[in-house]
């Protein structure tokens, strides 16, 4: 590999540092012949970018260019591809090990599929061969945008096109129930709702209804909790959180998502729901303005949190393997997913995706139920949030006819054995 101050040299001009790894194995005579359409991992003689390693970083530096919202977001980091370099030096079969963002992993593919025909192909045994090969790209900021982008790295949820924007997609299902207007009432729906990290919307609940009552000309009281209010129609609360409920919906996908340290997360976010109060479509009150508020999700995967729950007496598939017994009768083996959430008190629940019978479901569960107490919960900014994590649990029989693969052992937290 080309040293620092090299690559550097090639580098200078994009804003763009690039890092290729190109170590290979040493037992590379002993791959097994492949079949004619299958590409090899690694061969005596790996395919090469024609004029070698310094004209590929010259090529790459000289065409990816940084993604304007990747650096308006402060992203840099790796990105990883693979493809497979044809006999002929053509590239096919471009694909994403590592992804890095959206719009960095588009540009890299974009200029990885340009080096397609400029590539000696590798060769085994002396016959040219198909090989799939490993790219990675690192993608760094100079230190005059990563300064500009960090004024923008956290950031909570934003509408695209503003509010004005987002109060026409939502219009259609603001209209006034009549039953409001009968009783001279104004509506406002408080809606929490959670913007994924591509904008989408979903579980969309409500928060609060807040009514407005015109008691005469030019006089009217401010908005007011709805439990404040003596409604003559029962059904009116109902059809009011209906419609505000679906008009969020409707701006799923349209939104951009939060940040945090430059990188599109999830959030969670309020927003007041403002409804028409005439026919015209207009309305003297301002739809109201999204907050974000991050605990209200039903609970958070493992990889959404600050801290991760952790079990009090150290290795819960320790617990598990010291604990759970194969239930006498049942005949279940393989592998077997199992759910839980760790609460924001602490306590645990379990959760199983398949019929597994009731004595093995007693067992599993019961083992889980008697770790209560014993776990501390998981947090995001310091706020204790439900945590979901999946345990791999793998049955077995020893000396069994059915032989568990190589696969299932390895990917297995836990191995309840059975002994005949």
């Amino acid at each position: 590999m080309k040293n620092k101050n090299t690559l550097k040299t090639w580098l200078a001009a994009p804003l763009l540092a690039l890092s290729l790894c190109f170590g290979l194995p040493t037992e590379i005579t002993a791959q097994s012949k492949k079949s004619a359409n299958e590409p090899y991992a690694y061969v005596e003689e790996m395919p090469q970018f024609k004029g070698g390693e310094s004209e590929m970083m010259k090529f790459l530096g000289t065409n990816i260019q940084y993604p304007a919202i990747a650096k308006s977001n402060g992203i840099e980091g790796l990105a990883v591809l693979s493809f497979v370099v044809e006999a002929d030096g053509k590239i096919s079969n471009v694909k994403m090990v590592k992804s890095l963002s959206k719009e960095t992993d588009e540009e890299a593919i974009r200029v990885v599929n340009m080096m397609s025909g400029q590539w000696n192909p590798g060769r085994q045994n002396g016959e040219i061969v198909r090989v799939r090969y490993t790219l990675p790209i690192r993608f760094a900021l100079k230190e005059s945008d990563r300064a500009a982008a960090a004024s923008v790295a956290n950031r909570m949820p934003a509408f695209k096109g503003g509010t004005e924007a987002m109060f026409q997609a939502m219009k259609a299902h603001l209209s006034l129930p009549a039953e409001a207007k009968n009783e001279n009432l104004n509506a406002r729906v408080m809606v929490k709702f959670y913007v994924d990290r591509e904008g989408q919307v979903s579980n969309v609940r409500l928060e609060g209804t807040k009514l407005k009552k015109t008691v005469g000309p030019g006089s009217e009281l401010d908005y007011m909790d709805a439990s404040t209010f003596q409604l003559q129609n029962k059904t009116l609360l109902a059809k009011l959180s209906e419609s505000a409920m679906a008009a969020v919906k409707a701006t799923s996908g349209q939104w951009e998502p939060a940040l945090k340290s430059g990188q599109p997360t999830g959030a969670e976010v309020v927003l007041p729901v403002q409804f028409l109060g005439s026919e015209s479509g207009h309305s003297s009150e301002k739809m109201g303005v999204p907050s974000m508020t991050k605990y209200t999700k039903s609970y958070y995967n493992l990889n959404e949190v600050d801290v991760k729950p952790t079990f009090k007496d150290g290795s819960f598939e320790r617990y598990l393997a010291k604990n759970l017994r194969y239930p006498a009768g049942v005949d279940f083996e393989g592998p077997l997913d199992v759910h839980l959430v760790v609460k924001e008190d602490g306590k645990v629940m379990s959760m199983f995706t398949v019929a597994i019978g009731k004595e093995l479901h007693d067992a599993i569960a019961g083992t889980i139920r008697n770790s209560q107490g014993m776990w501390n919960p998981g947090k995001v900014d310091g706020q204790p949030v439900a945590v979901s994590r999946t345990i791999k649990l793998l049955f077995v029989t020893e000396g069994g006819a059915n032989k568990p693969s190589a696969e299932d052992l390895k990917i297995a937290d836990v191995v309840v054995t059975r002994y005949k």
